[in-house]
């Protein structure tokens, strides 16, 4: 049972000034432990904590934003895991449950948040019963919506255990304990870490045996162990490629709503051939190391793979049992592993599916033989990860391993090979590591080389120090940032760094806002099945 009960009551809104000490430096490489996802040491007959409920919360966005909706892979994937093992688990989507409500920020109608309220969410919580709940916490922007979570699960189930994880949850643990009274925190990828929680509730694991958490004990004393714990087997398969991540069941897609999903068509990609996309991981983690995101330490700085065997397996089960006709890669690197990417596409080539890359590629780890072969197993669209047409914004400031002119001919030849090429830039990154900071010039710079590389389509936003970012223990340092900016704004069209003498944060945003219009004004492709404004580029 909970010791420590905070998680019923008024929701406030978490500011930058209320976060606690980072839990982990963003710029420091993690202790990692390798390990399987191991069996459960117990049964359902003999189980104290049996019914495990999963929830992603709702979404919260600057208004005319759209709110992108696909089905949560990483509770999915932790549901398998533990219905492997006799579990009874839910999964709620918050957002999906309740895509068309919408609800402005009570101090900041400019923000809105969709899906269904507290007041339906605990209704859901209570049906099921739950003896644990997990609630995802991967965007900062969101911490709100998952402090609404908490709440409801103090309201409907005030004896259940309350855990968490994602990025947001790792960088910033002890908030959630001190705020919320939560159990646990997961500090890595969880199907394996999830599993042994459970196990070590029903007196099967020593707390001591489990990595990568943070727990709060029988007598209100808090364990940690920060190690980082990552699935990886490893092992090759037959044609020697790798297959770390193979043993991680697919995800529970029978628990999600699917066809709610494929019927708002709200997908990660600006447009679709397929109007029933399924969504795939075939790998995680990305060995760059961008000052602005935060999938680097997440992942420990270190790439898995998943055969392609594994991958077509999941992708044939979601063409038979939900009738895709489309899939999205979303990999935050799908061609980090050039060789390994190029055995995978040879065997795409079976399934005669259109695919794209919204989450972006590696332009540094890619050859024309490579776009060669995204086209021939079915790739439509590409979008490249630039982030800035100036080299030294790429080098100083961003610290991407990109050579534009490299750069420049693999976009033009992607675009002569039929594929639509969509690019992401980033303008405003202030001054950091003795350089100096992104000048306007600089950033129309990002704007001309999009008009001269041949991008079909593009997005500029503002560059944001999301938490878990080395940017914004950059903004921090140097008070680039406001300490009262609430973090429902930490997104990319907000212009949230102020660098003195040299530009303000709304400046940089109607820069990038006027970018959007006009790059996408001329040069939108128009073949899409949603509608979509040149602002929500």
């Amino acid at each position: 049972m909970l010791l420590i009960k905070k998680t019923a009551g008024l929701v406030m809104t978490t500011r930058i000034e209320s976060l606690k000490k980072p839990y982990v430096d963003p710029d420091a490489q993690p202790k990692i432990k390798y390990s399987d996802i191991s069996k459960s040491k117990t049964n359902r007959c003999n189980r104290g904590i049996q019914r495990v409920l999963l929830i992603s919360p709702a979404a919260t966005l600057f208004k005319g934003d759209l709110p992108r909706c696909t089905y949560p892979l990483g509770l999915g994937y932790i549901a398998s895991v533990l219905e492997n093992n006799d579990y009874e688990v839910a999964i709620l989507d918050c957002l999906v449950e309740g895509y068309y409500n919408s609800t402005p920020i009570a101090d900041n109608p400019d923000f809105v948040t969709y899906g269904i309220d507290r007041t339906e969410i605990s209704k859901r919580i209570a049906a099921f019963c739950p003896d644990i709940v997990g609630v995802s916490s991967i965007f900062s922007n969101q911490s709100d919506a998952v402090g609404e979570v908490f709440a409801a699960i103090g309201d409907a189930a005030p004896n259940a255990y309350v855990v968490t994880g994602g990025a947001h949850a790792r960088y910033f643990p002890h908030n959630y304990f001190e705020d919320f009274g939560i159990d646990a925190v997961f500090l890595s990828e969880s199907e394996a870490t999830f599993l042994h929680y459970v196990e070590y509730l029903n007196g099967a694991y020593d707390i001591n045996d489990i990595p990568s958490i943070i727990a709060r004990l029988p007598d209100g004393s808090i364990f940690e162990n920060s190690e980082m714990a990552l699935i990886r087997s490893k092992e090759r398969n037959d044609s020697g490629f790798w297959a770390e991540l193979d043993q991680i069941p697919f995800p529970a897609w029978h628990l999600y709503n699917m066809e709610a999903y494929f019927d708002i068509k709200a997908y990660q990609s600006p447009y679709t051939i397929g109007d029933r996309v399924g969504q795939i991981y075939t790998s995680r983690g990305c060995t760059a190391k961008c000052t602005f995101c935060t999938t680097t330490n997440f992942w420990g700085g270190k790439l898995r793979r998943r055969s392609p065997e594994n991958v077509l397996e999941e992708l044939r089960r979601l063409q038979d049992g939900y009738a895709i006709n489309e899939f999205h890669i979303q990999d935050d690197n799908i061609t980090n592993d050039l060789q390994h990417a190029k055995f995978l596409f040879q065997h795409l080539k079976e399934l005669k599916l259109p695919w794209c890359t919204p989450q972006g590629t590696a332009l540094w780890r890619m050859d024309e033989a490579l776009l060669d072969l995204m086209v021939d197993s079915g790739c439509y669209q590409v979008t490249f990860a630039i982030e800035s047409g100036c080299q030294r914004v790429l080098n100083d400031l961003i610290r991407k391993p990109l050579d534009l002119q490299r750069t420049k001919h693999l976009i033009r030849y992607a675009s002569s090979i039929g594929l639509s090429v969509h690019g992401f830039f980033i303008v405003g990154m202030p001054p950091m590591f003795g350089h100096s900071g992104e000048t306007v010039d600089e950033m129309y710079q990002s704007y001309r080389f999009a008009e001269d590389a041949g991008f079909h389509s593009a997005s500029f936003f503002t560059a944001t120090p999301i938490v878990g970012s080395v940017l914004l223990s950059e903004c921090l340092r140097q008070d680039f940032i406001a300490k009262n900016t609430p973090l429902y704004r930490m997104s990319y069209k907000q212009g949230l760094i102020d660098v003195p003498g040299l530009w303000r944060g709304v400046e940089i945003a109607s820069l990038a806002a006027q970018f959007n219009k006009d790059f996408n004004r001329e040069n939108r492709l128009r073949k899409g099945r949603k509608t979509w404004t040149e602002n929500q580029y």
